[in-house]
């Protein structure tokens, strides 16, 4: 990270190319909108190199503090696009995207969506990103036993969700 954080702009091109893909699915999964999660992803890389000096690797690893960004940017459109509509509207994902490139059912992706934010953030992180509840719950700034919490919910969430779509 030190040499991103001086310019390198071949070690940035290999981690874009290492975490992009991670990164990205992640934000389609927060989002459930092709167009959204591009920005998040985007910006998730703008502020890597704009702020891999203040990346500490004793407290967390390059792929946490990634993912931790691209939590909160979720979370911020989520918040401010809920401020600009009054009524709470749940983006459907786009087909092409979800079907096309997934081997997952679209009323999965459909219940996933419909879930509560923090939910939604701890059954991707954990599932479609393959972390550890620790590092889940650094991501999401929660405990262990909160995280675990979560994914009992969500989990009993998307079994109501999945069994009202059959």
């Amino acid at each position: 990270m030190q040499q991103v954080a001086s310019g390198d702009q071949r070690v940035y091109a290999t981690l874009v190319a290492d975490y992009l893909g991670p990164i990205s699915a992640y934000a389609q999964r927060m989002t459930g909108n092709a167009s959204n999660a591009e920005d998040i992803t985007q910006e998730v890389f703008l502020r890597l190199w704009l702020k891999a000096s203040e990346f500490d690797a004793t407290r967390a690893r390059l792929t946490t503090w990634l993912h931790q960004m691209a939590h909160n940017l979720a979370i911020d459109q989520h918040r401010k696009r809920h401020r600009e509509v009054s009524l709470e509207v749940i983006d459907v994902p786009d087909p092409a995207v979800t079907s096309g490139s997934s081997e997952e059912p679209y009323p999965v992706a459909q219940a996933l969506l419909q879930l509560p934010e923090r939910q939604r953030s701890a059954l991707a992180l954990t599932y479609y990103q393959d972390l550890s509840n620790r590092e889940v719950a650094d991501i999401m700034g929660l405990s262990t036993r909160a995280v675990e919490s979560l994914l009992v919910r969500a989990r009993s969430a998307m079994k109501v969700r999945l069994e009202i779509t059959q």
